[in-house]
């Protein structure tokens, strides 16, 4: 699969260098003309037309090749309910290994952990952890994982090996065999914030577990680890399947070991509540086995015996994975959704994460002449005589649409790509702006984080969001570029530029795409489009920009800037 990168960064040097070289040029000659001649007061035009409306995946959005893990169940009270499970391959941390001699597995480790942030340590060294990356509603899910008898390839047989396997994410349920043996099941499963404090058994000199005076074994602090869902397993299952299974043609490489132990599914399951969803780094995620043996291993450096008496391997989430979404959407929103109006836009703007909606952006409304160019974009590139110095489009957030589910709910960032060629604006190639909070505060002169009614208080109803698409609309008007469609999805991180196939819209080369942080974001929201009935709400281009002479108010020119008022 091909997963593109927009950021080329010696072509963004190249375009940055060449737009300020440009710049200071267009400037120079203009100031040598009109010193003392004009006044540069701003203007604002915002009736340029705009068509928005919205658009779903009938046939699901690529889920494999995503950069985190999803888990869970979040019920949205406006959209409805998403469950999200996750296929993935295990490769062994080492392949063909030795054991050693009387090897004993002493216990079987599943760990997965969360994405956490420190933000307290005490003077004895205890932790205090928030959870990040957690969309919780109110309640538990069951969590099972299964071995899976699927075969999920790399490449794509149907392109002759040659191109990579694209999985999406309806494509689950109809795998053969991907719940084959139970191997845990945790019932009313919540992710929890505490620090996981390890310990190991304490030896004396001749090797023999050290006994407490009332005949316990006695350990010693080990690690402290950041919070995670770590469960202990079945002994038996895994001796017999791992430990005695060695020198078996099974683990001789990845691709055998591959078809032998074909994946995990983690499987998550409503519990007829409001549930919880969460994000995970599949990276540090495994299942390791602890075993003691005699003689000599191989678990030391690559390549090295060891013969300290204890190992460890372990399976880990390395391979291909695939995100399972099962949707039970709202069939309103479904519909209005599937019927938008994609010649004179919508009320209304339907945004969903995962497998999810978008919406679609064309600017500058109708060609009437035919000649492929909208007319109102005609005019402006016959006004000579203005500096464009912004331009933005105001997402406002339609509250009455979204009743409970405003507020906390509410994504935070949303993302807006060029449609027509998959990749980002010009604007979001040179703004590099980041804070302290992370990719929350990323790319913030473009992408605006969105406002709410109280300031800082990420509970408080969101008002809207403001995208500047200033350098893009002056390539459009002044360098005429392509006046491509856009299209506008809700983000987890903002400086994730990768992309994900639309279901049933082409192939790898040329199929529609939306951004992978979309792809990975529970969230939805509602926007005031195009149609709203609200006039103040109303989706519009509006453009800033101060005239370097004077031009007749009446001129085609004139009135589409609104000079003729």
């Amino acid at each position: 699969m091909k997963i593109y990168n927009y950021m080329r960064k010696g072509l963004v040097a190249f375009i940055f260098v060449f737009a300020c070289v440009a710049c200071e040029e267009d400037l120079g000659e203009v100031g040598t003309g009109i010193v003392g001649e004009v006044n540069f007061e701003t203007y604002l035009v915002d009736d340029i037309g705009v068509t928005a409306y919205s658009m779903n995946y009938p046939e699901g959005v690529q889920t494999n090749g995503v950069p985190v893990g999803a888990l869970g169940v979040y019920n949205d009270p406006v959209y409805g309910k998403t469950t999200a499970s996750y296929l993935s391959q295990m490769a062994l941390s080492r392949t063909n290994p030795n054991f050693g001699d009387n090897t004993v597995l002493d216990s079987v480790i599943f760990t997965l952990p969360y994405f956490a942030r420190q933000v307290e340590v005490d003077e004895d060294g205890n932790n205090t952890y928030e959870l990040d990356s957690i969309f919780r509603n109110t309640g538990g899910i069951t969590l099972s994982a299964y071995r899976s008898n699927f075969f999920l390839n790399d490449l794509d047989p149907d392109t002759n090996f040659e191109e990579s396997e694209v999985y999406f994410s309806t494509d689950v349920p109809s795998f053969q065999g991907v719940e084959g043996d139970l191997l845990f099941q945790v019932t009313d499963f919540v992710p929890q914030d505490d620090e996981i404090i390890l310990t190991e058994v304490t030896f004396d000199e001749d090797g023999e577990p050290i006994l407490d005076t009332s005949g316990e074994v006695v350990k010693a602090f080990s690690e402290r680890i950041s919070p995670a869902l770590r469960l202990e397993l079945d002994i038996d299952y895994w001796n017999t399947n791992i430990i005695q299974r060695e020198g078996e043609d099974a683990f001789l490489n990845i691709n055998t070991f591959n078809d032998y132990f074909r994946g995990i599914y983690l499987k998550a399951e409503d519990n007829d509540n409001d549930g919880n969803l969460f994000l995970f780094n599949f990276d540090q995620a495994n299942i390791t086995l602890y075993y003691s043996f005699e003689g000599d291993d191989d678990s030391g450096e690559p390549g090295e015996p060891t013969n300290d008496g204890f190992g460890e391997i372990s399976l880990e989430f390395s391979g291909v994975n695939v995100i399972d979404y099962q949707n039970q959407f709202n069939p309103t929103i479904v519909n209005a959704i599937e019927n938008a109006n994609t010649v004179t836009g919508e009320e209304n703007l339907y945004l969903k994460g995962g497998d999810g909606s978008i919406a679609i952006i064309e600017l500058f409304g109708p060609d009437f002449d035919g000649d492929e160019v909208a007319d109102q974009l005609e005019v402006l590139r016959s006004c000579d005589n203005i500096i464009i110095n912004e331009a933005n489009l105001t997402f406002y957030v339609d509250q009455d649409a979204l009743g409970a589910g405003g507020g906390v709910l509410e994504p935070e960032r949303v993302f807006i790509v060029d449609f027509d060629n998959n990749r980002l604006l010009i604007d979001g190639v040179i703004d590099n702006t980041s804070g302290n909070n992370g990719p929350v505060n990323t790319r913030t002169n473009h992408l605006g984080r969105l406002v709410r009614e109280v300031e800082g208080d990420e509970s408080s109803l969101g008002q809207s969001y403001r995208i500047r698409v200033t350098q893009h609309i002056n390539n459009i008007i002044k360098n005429d570029s392509t006046n491509v469609r856009l299209a506008l999805a809700v983000s987890q991180n903002v400086s994730l530029d990768n992309t994900a196939i639309i279901g049933g819209t082409g192939s790898i080369d040329d199929a529609k795409r939306v951004p992978v942080s979309s792809v990975i974001s529970p969230e939805g929201t509602i926007l005031h489009g195009n149609l709203s009935a609200d006039e103040s709400k109303k989706l519009k281009l509006r453009i800033f920009y101060t005239l370097t002479e004077d031009i007749d108010p009446n001129s085609p020119c004139g009135q589409i800037l609104g000079l003729d008022n």
